[in-house]
């Protein structure tokens, strides 16, 4: 994904100046963004000393509207995060509009020009109504969990990130359902309740399951964002949909699987980016709290990959249902393993994953 370009500037106005820029200029990305929602130890805060709940704004139950406990994770400055991809509203919908319209465009030439009925009816049988289809449940838990978390985020940028991941998740959810409805109309093979039959009941997906029902339960914004792009991402998320779908879909003639996942592999790589950003924020010279955000992100990462790292072990027999199978379960969870581990080596961290780089 293209980041809107470091020049890309809006003149500095005179009602600006309380927005510090990461570079020598404002961008559109910040003066769009940045304190667009209420600093309160700044903005909301009446002068003087006075008590939390004299805040102007609060929450119905009295409370203030953002709570700095809301994440185990401590800054002096949350409105200082800036999200590497630069996304504001008109942004992000631009960039989503253009992957959905190319995806449209690819199921459209398919179905015209037959390569929807040629598509192997094993392959829609086991793998996209057994397998992708079940997996959707999985991307709308993580839709479902970052919903509520954009709105706990400490700072405007940091919102906005995790509100438009939220929005991936559930395209990509979306994107599964409209293929098969679209497939339907060129194949017997489409039988939908499949995947929510093996959601439910097949062992396969149980641990995936429990994970998701994990994630819909953690309450702190930051170690979600965390989790789910340093260890989820790079661990299942790559197994499940990139491995087994998007690489064996080609040689079983389904290039518009191939492509669907492809768009939610570059949000993946947005996201990831976004999260790095935080990391390094936390752990930055700067912070007071840097040795404690460093213990904290440690556990996290030791505790979601060890749950991840189950549910990737589980999905083995699914791998075995594509008619031609181009990857091997050991192999990608090997290749996954080792990334994922990467990752959080780079950020000056350890993975319990580390025997695998």
């Amino acid at each position: 994904m293209s980041a809107v370009p470091n020049d890309t500037a809006v003149k500095t106005a005179r009602d600006f100046t309380y927005i510090k820029p990461q570079r020598r200029r404002l961008t559109e990305y910040e003066a769009l963004t940045v304190h667009m929602q209420p600093d309160h130890l700044t903005f909301d805060n009446p002068r003087g000393r006075i008590e939390g709940t004299e805040w102007y704004l609060l929450r119905g139950d009295g409370t203030a509207l953002w709570n700095p406990d809301s994440t185990a994770l401590k800054h002096p400055d949350w409105f200082a995060y800036r999200d590497p991809s630069q996304h504001w509203q008109r942004t992000y919908v631009r960039h989503q509009e253009q992957q959905e319209g190319a995806i449209e465009r690819m199921t459209e030439d398919a179905a015209l020009d037959g390569s929807l009925k040629e598509i192997d009816p094993r392959w829609i049988t086991e793998v996209l109504c057994g397998h992708y289809r079940a997996w959707s449940f999985f991307d709308y838990a993580i839709f479902r969990a970052l919903a509520p978390a954009q709105r706990e985020a400490l700072s405007d940028t940091l919102g906005n990130a995790l509100c438009f991941q939220s929005f991936d998740h559930l395209r990509h959810a979306q994107d599964v359902i409209l293929y098969l409805v679209e497939l339907e109309n060129h194949s017997d093979a489409v039988v939908d309740a499949a995947g929510k039959e093996a959601w439910l009941n097949s062992p396969v997906y149980q641990p995936a399951r429990r994970l998701a029902e994990e994630i819909m339960a953690t309450r702190d914004w930051a170690e979600l964002m965390i989790g789910l792009n340093l260890v989820v991402g790079p661990l299942l998320q790559q197994l499940a949909a990139s491995d087994l779908v998007r690489r064996n879909a080609l040689p079983n003639r389904d290039a518009v699987a191939a492509h669907i996942v492809m768009t939610a592999e570059r949000d993946r790589r947005r996201n990831l980016a976004a999260t790095q950003a935080l990391v390094q924020m936390a752990v930055e010279d700067g912070n007071p709290d840097a040795a404690a955000n460093r213990a904290t992100i440690q556990r996290w990462i030791d505790d979601w990959t060890r749950r991840t790292d189950a549910a990737a072990v589980a999905l083995a027999p699914a791998f075995e249902t594509a008619p031609v199978q181009v990857v091997d379960h050991a192999t990608a969870l090997a290749a996954a393993r080792a990334v994922t581990a990467k990752i959080a080596g780079d950020l000056g961290f350890t993975s319990p994953l580390e025997s695998a780089r």
